[in-house]
C-alpha cells in the first residue's frame, strides 16, 4: 500500500470506528444535542462575525483586515482552549495499528493530516466568511477577501498542530504545560509593554499583508506549518515508541494498609481502593494534580485581580473548583473497567464501590474548599457562599454525574496514556453531563437572587444539597439497580475496550 492508500484506509476506520463503539446506543441520544449545540455556536460565532464587522466599519484607527487580524492572539487563544474538549493527539489513535505491517510513520502522518483536514478547524469559517463579506469584499476585492480567510484559516491550522504537540508533551511530562502558557505570552506581550493599543497595532500589520495581497504571509505560514508538522511527526512517533517498547521496572515498595478505614467494613475496604488508584496509578494521580494546581491558580486570579469581577465570571468561577473534583464522575466505573470481572464476583460489591466513590470525593470537596479560602480574606467571596456551594456539588451535581455509572462502559487505561485514547472525546453523553453540571449552577443562583436575597438564596442550595446527602442511599441504590439491570452489556463493553 502507498501513503495515499493507507491514509484512505485510517480514515476509513475513523469514520467506523464511532459506529463500533461500545457507547454506540448512548451516543447517538447524546450526539443529537450536541450536534443542536453545534449549530447554536455556529450561530452564536456568525452573530461574532456580524459584530466584529460593525466595530471594524465604524474604526477609524484601522481598516477591516488590519482590526480582524489586530484581534488574532484572543482568537488563538479561544481556540487553543476550545481543543482541549474534542481533539485527541494522533498517537492515541495509533494503538490498534502497533502490530500491523506499517511503518508507524506511515500511520502517525495519516493521523496528523486528517487532524489538519478535519472538520473543527472549518468552524473559524462561520466569523471569516461573515466578516469578510460584510467588511472586506466590497472595499478591497476578491483577493484580498480569499487571502483573509485562507490566512487565518492557516493560522487556525498551525494552531492545532501545536496544541497536538504540547497536549502529547504534557501528557507525558505535566510541568510541560508550561510551554503553551509561555508561548502565549510571548504572543500578548506587547500588551504590558504598551499597552492594548500596542497590541492591537503589532497584530494589524499582518491585516496589512492581507489587504496588499503580499505572498510573503502564505510563505511564512506554510514555513511555520511545515516546521510544526515535522516536529509534531518526531515527537508523536518517540513517544508512542517510549510506551510501546519501555521495559518495566519492577520496584519494590512498602504498601499503605490505611487502617484507618477498616471501621468502614466492605466500603471501607474500597475507599482505601479509591485511595490507592489515585495514588499509584498515572493517570489518576495526574489528573488530580493538575486539578490542585487549576484550583491554586484560580483561587489567586479570583483573590488578587479583578479579571472575574463581573456577575457571570463570579458565578461560575466560584463553584468550577467544586465541580472540577466532580467531573472525575464522568468518568465513573472506567477506571474499574480494568478488573470488573473481580468486581462482580460478590452479590452488592458494586454497591459499596458506589457509596466509597461517593464518600471519597465529597471530602475531597474539602480541598478546593480550603485553596479557595484567599477569596474570603480579600473580599471577594463569603465563606457562606463556598460552603452552600461545596455541599450543592456533593448533592444534586455528583448525583447526577454518578448517574453515568449506568451508561459507562468504556474501560480507561490506567497508566498508559498516549497509545489509548481517553474515553471522553468520543463518548457525548459524557459531555452533556458535563455541561450540564458545569452552567446549571450559574443560572440556577441568578433565578433563586430574583426572588430572594444572596444570603437565603446560599442557605437554599445548602439546603438542596443537604437533602441530597442524607437520602445519597437511597439514589445510590437506584444506580445499582439500573446497573445490575445492564450488568451483561457493561461487562462485555469494559472487556472489549480495554
Amino acid at each position: 500500500m502507498n501513503k495515499f492508500q493507507v491514509y484512505r484506509t485510517l480514515r476509513r476506520h475513523v469514520r467506523l470506528s464511532e459506529r463500533r463503539n461500545v457507547a454506540f446506543e448512548t451516543n447517538s441520544i447524546a450526539k443529537f444535542f450536541m450536534i443542536l449545540g453545534g449549530v447554536m455556536l455556529v450561530l452564536y460565532m456568525m452573530f461574532i462575525a456580524v459584530l466584529l464587522s460593525l466595530i471594524a466599519n465604524d474604526s477609524n484607527t484601522f481598516t477591516a483586515p488590519q482590526f480582524f487580524f489586530s484581534i488574532l492572539p484572543f482568537l488563538l487563544a479561544v481556540d487553543f482552549l476550545a481543543r482541549f474538549f474534542m481533539q485527541h493527539t494522533p498517537s492515541q489513535m495509533v494503538k490498534p495499528y502497533l502490530l500491523l505491517p506499517l511503518r508507524r510513520y506511515d500511520c502517525v502522518d495519516c493521523f496528523l493530516l486528517s487532524s489538519v483536514f478535519s472538520y473543527g478547524n472549518l468552524l473559524w469559517l462561520s466569523v471569516t466568511v461573515p466578516f469578510s463579506l460584510m467588511s472586506v469584499l466590497f472595499g478591497y476585492g476578491l483577493f484580498p477577501t480569499l487571502f483573509l480567510v485562507l490566512g487565518f484559516h492557516l493560522f487556525i491550522v498551525c494552531n492545532s498542530l501545536f496544541y497536538m504537540l504540547c497536549r502529547t508533551l504534557v501528557i507525558e511530562r505535566a510541568w510541560l504545560i508550561l510551554l503553551p502558557l509561555l508561548v502565549y505570552a510571548l504572543l500578548f506581550i506587547p500588551w504590558p509593554v504598551g499597552g492594548i493599543t500596542k497590541l492591537l497595532s503589532v497584530y494589524s500589520g499582518i491585516g496589512t499583508l492581507v489587504a496588499d495581497c503580499n505572498p510573503l504571509l502564505f510563505l511564512l505560514l506554510f514555513g511555520l506549518l511545515l516546521v510544526l508538522f515535522m516536529v509534531n511527526r518526531t515527537v508523536q512517533y518517540r513517544c508512542i515508541k517510549s510506551e510501546t517498547q519501555a521495559e518495566k521496572e519492577l520496584n519494590l515498595r512498602s504498601i499503605s494498609s490505611f487502617d484507618f478505614f477498616d471501621r468502614f467494613n466492605q466500603t471501607g475496604e474500597y475507599l482505601k481502593l479509591e485511595l490507592k488508584m489515585v495514588l499509584r496509578n498515572k493517570n489518576m494521580r495526574k489528573t488530580f494534580l493538575l486539578q490542585i494546581v487549576f484550583v491554586v491558580i484560580l483561587s489567586l486570579l479570583n483573590s488578587f485581580t479583578d479579571i472575574y469581577d463581573d456577575d457571570f465570571s463570579t458565578r461560575f468561577w466560584s463553584v468550577y473548583p467544586f465541580i472540577l473534583v466532580g467531573v472525575n464522575h464522568v468518568r465513573i466505573m472506567s477506571y474499574e473497567g480494568n478488573f470488573i470481572e473481580c468486581l462482580m464476583v460478590r452479590k452488592e460489591n458494586i454497591r459499596s464501590l458506589l457509596e466509597a466513590k461517593y464518600y471519597f470525593y465529597s471530602v475531597v470537596l474539602l480541598l478546593p474548599l480550603l485553596l479557595m479560602l484567599p477569596t474570603v480574606f480579600t473580599g471577594k467571596y463569603s465563606l457562606l457562599m463556598l460552603v452552600s456551594l461545596m455541599i450543592f456539588t456533593a448533592g444534586p451535581l455528583f448525583c447526577l454525574l454518578m448517574q453515568l455509572a449506568v451508561t459507562n462502559k468504556q474501560t480507561l487505561p490506567l497508566n498508559t496514556k498516549l497509545t489509548k485514547k481517553s474515553g471522553l472525546e468520543t463518548n457525548y453523553i459524557q459531555v452533556v453531563y458535563e455541561v450540564v453540571a458545569l452552567f446549571a449552577p450559574s443560572f440556577i443562583l441568578p433565578m433563586l437572587k430574583m426572588f430572594f436575597s444572596d444570603t437565603m438564596t446560599y442557605i437554599i442550595l445548602m439546603a438542596v444539597g443537604l437533602a441530597f446527602i442524607f437520602t445519597h442511599k437511597y439514589w445510590i441504590n437506584n444506580i445499582y439497580v439500573r446497573m445490575m439491570k445492564r450488568k451483561y452489556a457493561n461487562l462485555e463493553g469494559f472487556m472489549t475496550s480495554r
